[in-house]
């Protein structure tokens, strides 16, 4: 029996500064809406390598010791595993610049819930605001958190 799958790994990094939170405006057609910098991991990247990197290409921000608080799974339009690891650094050098992925603004948890949100991003921010949680799980039958 065969025990791999295809599976497209990425990462969302949420950046906290005091009691502010970076948040982006996504371009992007097909999940627009606030959500936190992140990408794809390349091929032979490690996971923490990659958060670093995209947070750089998105923010211009150099971030140290990021530190993984949950993930997300679900299943694409190919129907392959997408899984999304979730990270939080608080420790950062540089100034923060806007890049081609949308505009970035510094917010409170709270003003954060007060704007449009990148589809299904309000779960995802339950798995970074809540210790008791650490996984998402979506997909066409339940939107589970656990």
């Amino acid at each position: 029996m065969d025990r791999t799958e295809p599976v497209t790994l990425t990462n969302m990094c949420m950046i906290k500064k005091n009691d502010n939170i970076l948040v982006l405006d996504r371009n992007d057609p097909y999940w627009p809406g606030l959500t936190f910098p992140g990408g794809h991991v390349e091929n032979h990247e490690s996971f923490y390598d990659s958060v670093v990197r995209e947070v750089k290409e998105e923010t211009n921000l150099d971030i140290k010791n990021p530190r993984l608080c949950g993930i997300k799974q679900f299943y694409d339009e190919n129907d392959h595993r997408y899984l999304v690891l979730f990270y939080i650094a608080t420790e950062f050098t540089g100034t923060v610049k806007d890049s081609r992925e949308g505009k970035l603004t510094w917010m409170t948890k709270e003003e954060l819930f007060k704007h449009k949100l990148a589809y299904n991003f309000d779960r995802d921010l339950l798995v970074y605001f809540n210790p008791n949680i650490d996984e998402h799980i979506l997909d066409g039958k339940r939107d589970e958190l656990f």
